[in-house]
């Protein structure tokens, strides 16, 4: 039932080649599977089928309110490659930055990437604070999915967007970081299938 989900929205989203990136997600899939029995990437509590949901498919519901295409990316805590990954099969246009403070993980990502054959993903594993200051105004946009934002993270985020770039939060019902933001935008995406998920857009201008 999570894998039909999953693929029903695929193919919404992009009916032209949903079949191509199906084939991807499949060797993503199996490939959490095997490397997880080494890393703790994901919960091994959960069932293995959630994944297509409560991972695959909870990283693409930002697509419904941005534009992807072409942009260079960062995934801020990035843990087992969400939502980085599933965004750089979707986009191969985008550049999908992976940070994780967590080496053993990041170098986990880096055989994920090439074992699904994706060229267009780099690396970072070190912590906000301590990225060069080569990558300031970098990013288009910076996705937080698994990382609550403390007050310290606002101007290390901010410095490395763009002049026009957009912080993007996955939050659940507990919205209390996305408050250290004015004029964010929320978009309430809840699902049956994922539960309660709000995407807030904080854009760099207007922060």
């Amino acid at each position: 039932m999570n894998k039909e989900i999953f693929i029903s929205f695929l193919k919404e989203s992009f009916p032209d080649n949903y079949k191509v990136l199906l084939t991807g997600f499949e060797a993503y899939y199996r490939w959490l599977l095997e490397e997880n029995k080494k890393i703790n990437l994901i919960s091994r509590k959960a069932d293995p089928q959630s994944i297509w949901t409560t991972h695959f498919l909870d990283s693409l519901l930002a697509i419904k309110h941005v534009d992807f295409r072409g942009k260079k990316v960062l995934d801020f805590g990035t843990g087992g490659g969400f939502p980085g990954i599933p965004i750089a099969i979707c986009f191969p246009s985008a550049h999908i930055t992976l940070l994780d403070s967590i080496k053993k993980k990041v170098q986990s990502l880096r055989s994920a990437v090439s074992h699904l054959g994706l060229q267009n993903c780099s690396f970072i594993d070190k912590r906000l604070e301590e990225i060069h200051s080569g990558y300031i105004g970098k990013f288009d946009i910076i996705l937080c999915r698994s990382v609550k934002i403390e007050p310290k993270y606002k101007k290390p985020l901010l410095n490395l967007l763009s002049e026009k770039g957009l912080l993007v939060l996955y939050k659940s019902q507990i919205l209390d970081d996305a408050g250290i933001f004015e004029n964010v935008q929320i978009y309430d995406l809840s699902t049956p299938s994922i539960g309660e998920r709000k995407i807030v857009v904080v854009r760099k201008n207007s922060a």
